[in-house]
């Protein structure tokens, strides 16, 4: 039995939002204790327990459960907590983990036989990972541990046992800490009944060690269970695309992404495997038409597990890259475009240099004339230019003048001529376009004055 394991009473439900909801906060280690977040979720849930090694916090606040365990299995914890909680539901939640409570279901729409799961997102760098985990759970259908595993926490077995629903509007989760590092597999390993999801955290493990064959292994294992999640599932048919596609099994990769997808619509990885592939093969058309149904649906949160999302920035970038070498010019525009207001202006110059060639080839003068500017306009006079600047400057012009922008051209070489009156090459290319937009008469006195 955990140390300090009490029961727990009711609490005062008063302008609680979440009258019916007991909190767990479970502190794997103290460092992840903050006092000002758990004075906020009080607020929020009729109950509220944070489980932690040892003795309590001195600045615990006094209306909040503390219990206490030792060094024993977390799924032992949290099936501990749930004998104890004076709700029928009960969240657990990890560490720094930040729930979104507006995704939370409202009181009405409870059932007791229909779970919502939870997803859980972490943010690295332009990549945002997806887990699927059920941590919203109802301790009044019986006596049974729900949940199943050493440190996995897994709740496949009792939910399917059971014959839980689950809820299509899952809760969700933020998180900066890693979801499975923390898993022993050798410790999973040793218990009588493993969790299912075993297979998906060594399968994924593999994956990122490149160690495919062992990591396919995995997925088919999971895949031959019945009882199994349905974002689990997925996950197993992602993982072992992704394993194939590495391989370069491309076919029987894409023959998994189809089926995950016509399974469920809702998810990432598979367009992602399918773009990857397509690139790799030089299908720029297909490449874009996966990449732009993967990007038609990435405002909406994932029905698969161990799924992963690139940002908008990013998905902007590679669908202006594709589209270009699909030959979709326009298209490519458009993205940039997009890019542009996305980031606000703060377009990176690559970037810029390449909207402005679209620009130009598209005969967009405006546009191509505003990309100008906002990449060179530093580097025109009053200010001074280098070498490099000069040089590329004179390249966009030569372009502007193919397309029979003279007048803008002119404007621009009168004032290098001006800064750089000694400098000929500014002098003979003013008098073009002088020529060309019929000012001869300046044309005429500044071919008088060349040496």
């Amino acid at each position: 039995m955990e140390a300090g394991l009490k029961p727990i009473s009711n609490t005062n439900k008063e302008n609680k939002s979440l009258d019916w909801l007991t909190g767990v906060l479970f502190l794997s280690d103290l460092k992840f204790y903050d006092v000002e977040k758990v004075k906020l979720w009080d607020t929020y849930f009729s109950e509220l327990i944070v489980a932690g090694i040892g003795r309590k916090p001195e600045s615990f606040p006094d209306n909040v459960h503390w219990h206490a365990y030792e060094d024993v299995s977390r799924s032992e914890v949290w099936n501990a907590i749930n004998k104890k909680a004076s709700n029928s539901w009960v969240l657990f939640l990890e560490d720094d983990e930040q729930p979104r409570f507006s995704s939370f279901p409202n009181v009405q729409s409870l059932e007791k036989m229909k779970w919502s799961p939870a997803i859980i997102n972490i943010q690295k760098q332009s990549t945002t990972h997806h887990f699927y985990q059920m941590r919203l759970v109802n301790v009044s259908i019986n006596e049974d541990d729900i949940f199943r595993g050493y440190h996995l926490t897994d709740a496949t077995e009792f939910v399917r046992s059971q014959g839980v629903d689950l809820s299509s509007k899952p809760i969700i989760i933020e998180r900066e800490s890693s979801v499975y590092s923390h898993i022993d597999i050798d410790k999973e390993l040793s218990l009588k009944k493993q969790a299912p999801k075993l297979y998906l955290v060594q399968g994924n493990r593999y994956l990122q060690e490149k160690k495919y064959v062992r990591a396919a292994a995995q997925f088919r294992q999971l895949l031959k269970k019945e009882r199994l999640l349905p974002f689990d599932r997925l996950a197993a048919v992602n993982g072992l695309a992704s394993c194939l596609a590495e391989q370069h099994k491309w076919e029987k990769a894409l023959s998994l992404t189809k089926q995950s997808l016509e399974a469920e619509s809702l998810q990432r990885l598979p367009y992602l495997i399918q773009f990857r592939i397509h690139e790799l093969r030089k299908e720029w058309q297909k490449a874009f038409d996966v990449l732009r149904q993967y990007y038609d649906r990435l405002s909406l949160f994932s029905s698969a597990s161990f799924d992963r999302k690139i940002d908008e920035e990013k998905s902007l970038i590679n669908l202006a890259n594709i589209a270009l070498k699909a030959g979709h010019r326009a298209k490519a525009t458009d993205y940039f475009d997009r890019l542009f207001s996305f980031k606000r202006g703060n377009a990176d110059e690559a970037m810029l240099e390449k909207a402005l060639l679209l620009s130009i080839e598209l005969n967009d003068l405006d546009r191509s004339v505003y990309l100008f500017e906002r990449m060179y306009n530093d580097h025109l006079p009053p200010n001074k230019m280098n070498g490099e600047s000069k040089k590329q400057i004179d390249e966009v012009m030569t372009m502007f003048m193919k397309k029979d922008w003279y007048d803008y051209v002119s404007n621009i070489y009168k004032k290098l001529h001006e800064a750089y009156p000694e400098d000929q090459e500014y002098k003979r290319k003013l008098i073009v376009t002088l020529t060309k937009t019929n000012r001869l008469d300046q044309a005429k006195r500044m071919v008088a004055n060349i040496v």
